[in-house]
């Protein structure tokens, strides 16, 4: 048994009713445990998300994530530090592209199955109606923000990127209800981005969640929460398996925005033109 989970069995007598409905669901589930949000550890065992943190932190931990990833590392000893896979399992290193790709067709066809027709058209139309968009997202997630903004000027909406979210949260009071504000974060738990959405909600703004969480912190600020799969847990943060799946609903979202509108089709046309003589 692992570190964390001895220290909790040694402990679980001295909890209170409540953690030791949390301490017996991790003891039971640890391999589940961590990839649960902090939202569905607390469903899970019927607690609050309070509760969760202050079980955390009753153990000396600073909080749900510092847990998380310390179980999942004890759990799984094929892991390096950073987080990286070794290769060298029973079919070596030959077929590793192979692989990833097999992992990665398997994360679009889920994300795929996780598609709501209402929700995608709803959104779609408010991007496109939209006088002004932001995108908010760090690390990995952040890249991903980026990219929606790129493909959005491509249809030359008025939209920013921010992966300072200090930035990002000043520029999220300052929205309207002719806005849209978009959420990345695969954990739906990100605090800098949970804090820029919330701002922007309470500023009027139309706000949007892409994660791979169904239920998780961020989706509570969200009008709509759009899935991508498959849920990371802390050592695979970042993986390209989960950051397709989210390419893969803003790509969505891009489709449905231009074959509604004519007018956007153009602005593909026009962004085109601008920058074809940049290509040898």
């Amino acid at each position: 048994m692992s570190k964390v989970l001895t220290r909790l069995r040694a402990s679980l007598e001295d909890l209170s009713p409540v953690l030791k409905r949390v301490a017996r669901y991790v003891l039971d589930h640890p391999e589940v445990a961590i990839y649960h949000s902090v939202t569905e550890l607390a469903e899970a065992t019927q607690s609050s998300e309070g509760s969760i943190i202050r079980f955390c932190q009753d153990l000396g931990y600073s909080g749900f994530q510092e847990f998380k990833l310390t179980l999942a590392v004890e759990l799984d000893p094929r892991r390096r530090a950073n987080g990286l896979v070794r290769v060298e399992d029973d079919r070596g290193t030959a077929h590793l592209m192979a692989r990833i790709a097999e992992q990665a067709a398997v994360a679009l066809h889920e994300t795929s199955n996780l598609y709501e027709p209402h929700a995608f058209h709803e959104v779609a139309a408010r991007l496109a109606q939209a006088r002004r968009i932001d995108v908010y997202g760090v690390g990995a997630s952040g890249v991903v923000a980026q990219y929606f903004a790129y493909k959005l000027i491509r249809l030359g909406k008025a939209v920013q990127a921010f992966v300072d979210l200090h930035l990002g949260s000043m520029s999220a009071s300052n929205l309207t209800p002719d806005c849209v504000a978009i959420g990345v974060s695969s954990s739906g738990s990100t605090l800098d981005t949970l804090k820029a959405l919330q701002a922007a909600r309470e500023a009027g703004a139309y706000t949007v969640a892409v994660t791979n969480r169904l239920k998780s912190p961020l989706a509570k600020h969200a009008h709509q929460n759009l899935l991508a799969s498959p849920p990371e847990s802390p050592l695979t943060g970042g993986d390209v398996f989960a950051k397709v799946g989210q390419l893969l609903v803003l790509e969505a979202l891009v489709q449905l925005m231009v074959g509604e509108d004519h007018a956007l089709r153009e602005s593909v046309q026009r962004t085109a033109q601008v920058v074809a003589d940049k290509s040898l």
